[in-house]
């Protein structure tokens, strides 16, 4: 008798609950247990490339609370997304959104539907592009910016070459730009066309404004006299006139991108600038100090800024003419510096070795230990390259230990507002094109270990750069604070050609699809 009654209202209760289960107000669900996915997510450009709009239909449910939207960059495992977006929900409306994105690319879009008790549905998911197309965005600020440097500090000066400052400033030269600032904006191009091989219509934009005007420009500073009266080598002089000083750093710079160019191009003029660099920093090198190039001729000092990039010029004329000349030199040089001044504490380069006499004559030998960005940057690269070349572990080891004191000794977290998100950065007020020479050492490495932190931190700091207010907004000119938040009022063209470089080379990794 128990057991029948139990039956009985056990199978009242449950038609009881399956009448509420199929019981319905205007169509509208009222039961979590039916509790469905919102639909038709879709994703459409908006009036900036780094604003895209959102639309879906919410579920037909009277349990809907919010919508939880979230999103992430394709191929950015770095990247730390602000809190999802919550938006109020009406059942069974359609609804749109507009977001703010902290740099354009490719996305992966979600939203799931949450309810009033807290139940959430399944995620419905989209990708979408916020480019519109599969040019690197980095390459279209490298161009933007590119432009802006030829109209504000090339168009219309004297001797076509790139004037020191913007506005323009007085000075030697009509206030044309030391080579050093040459240097500066030739490799923002070289790294700019390199980018721009794989797309037609700006490979073509690069070639016909830019190649033979800027090949140009940067050999009227070729001089065959400097200020060593028995060195008639041709080189890059500080200013376009025989007599002036002739740096072997300056010239390794603009002999690297020469390099990178005929790598790029296989024209073999650019291969003869090259060698036409190398064969002055050969007279740059002497058994003084044991070994290593000096920083500039008729000088007492050798710089790590004049030995570890030798090394990469080097390395890179090795590989482009098979020649063991080249790769023995590298060998040495890469040596000679780390042996000199590599700190043995935690790996970074130190600045300089140079020689003088005491009060009684004799000679005595001075170590400049302060530490810079780009010295370190082109210790990494070498040892890089030395590791493709040899496939010697302990050139990569040297290339690993070096980076991993970045952080320590320049990094500094910084809260963006305008990506919402913190992060860390590596030198965000230093030199610019310090830090773009470390760039290339850190981009190289990376190639090979393929840990992406220090690329990172680069493309996160860059695309604050460009969407705060440390970019002018009418010149496009970006300040030398990556943070924003400061006032200027001149900028200079080897800080400005440093960012086209960075950007170039941002941009280059994202058409490799790394």
């Amino acid at each position: 008798m128990k057991f029948s009654l139990f039956l009985f209202f056990s199978l009242i209760f449950i038609s009881i609950i399956s009448c509420r289960k199929n019981n319905t107000d205007n169509g509208i669900t009222t039961s979590s247990d039916s509790f469905a996915t919102i639909s038709n997510l879709k994703a459409s450009s908006s009036d900036t490339i780094t604003k895209i709009n959102l639309t879906w239909n919410n579920p037909n449910s009277k349990e809907l609370y919010k919508v939880e939207i979230s999103y992430q960059p394709i191929n950015d495992i770095g990247f730390s997304m602000p809190n999802p977006i919550l938006e109020d929900a009406i059942a069974g409306d359609s609804q749109k959104l507009t977001i703010s994105l902290p740099y354009a690319g490719e996305y992966i879009f979600t939203a799931v539907a949450i309810g009033k008790s807290g139940q959430r549905a399944n995620p419905i998911s989209i990708s979408f592009n916020s480019n519109g197309d599969s040019i690197p965005l980095y390459l279209k600020r490298a161009d933007t910016l590119m432009s802006s440097l030829v109209k504000l500090y090339l168009e219309g000066k004297p001797r076509d070459i790139w004037t020191s400052t913007y506005p323009q400033g007085g000075g030697y030269w009509d206030g044309a730009a030391v080579v050093w600032g040459q240097g500066g904006a030739f490799s923002g191009y070289a790294a700019l066309k390199e980018t721009s091989e794989r797309y037609p219509n700006y490979k073509s934009k690069i070639a016909s404004t830019l190649d033979n005007r800027l090949l140009t420009s940067i050999d009227k500073f070729r001089t065959t006299k400097g200020q060593r009266e028995s060195n008639t080598v041709e080189a890059y002089a500080v200013y376009p006139e025989n007599g002036n000083e002739r740096f072997y750093d300056d010239n390794i710079w603009i002999g690297i991108d020469m390099a990178d160019l005929y790598e790029l191009t296989k024209d073999v003029k650019y291969l003869d600038h090259a060698k036409l660099v190398w064969n002055f920093v050969r007279s740059g090198t002497d058994t003084v100090l044991g070994g290593g190039v000096y920083w500039k001729e008729n000088d007492n000092g050798k710089m790590t800024c004049s030995n570890a990039p030798a090394v990469v010029l080097a390395t890179k004329l090795y590989q482009q003419t098979g020649d063991g000349a080249y790769l023995q030199s590298a060998k040495d040089i890469y040596k000679w510096v780390k042996t000199k001044l590599q700190d043995p504490t935690d790996y970074l380069y130190w600045d300089n070795m140079s020689y003088g006499l005491d009060g009684n004559g004799n000679r005595v030998v001075n170590i400049g230990k302060t530490k810079y960005t780009y010295n370190s940057g082109q210790a990494i690269q070498a040892a890089a390259l030395l590791y493709n070349i040899t496939g010697d572990n302990t050139y990569l080891k040297d290339a690993q230990d070096v980076a991993s004191s970045i952080f320590g000794q320049w990094g500094s977290y910084f809260q963006s507002y305008t990506l919402g998100t913190g992060f860390n950065t590596i030198d965000p007020d230093g030199h610019v094109w310090f830090r773009a020479i470390l760039l290339r050492g850190l981009i190289e490495l990376y190639k090979i270990d393929k840990n992406r932190k220090y690329v990172d931190a680069y493309e996160k700091l860059l695309n604050n750069a460009w969407l705060s207010n440390c970019r002018n907004k009418e010149t496009n000119l970006l300040n030398y604070d990556f943070r924003g938040g400061t006032t200027q009022t001149s900028w200079e063209i080897l800080h400005e050609g440093a960012c086209v470089e960075m950007l170039a080379r941002l941009g280059d990794l994202r058409a490799e699809g790394l």
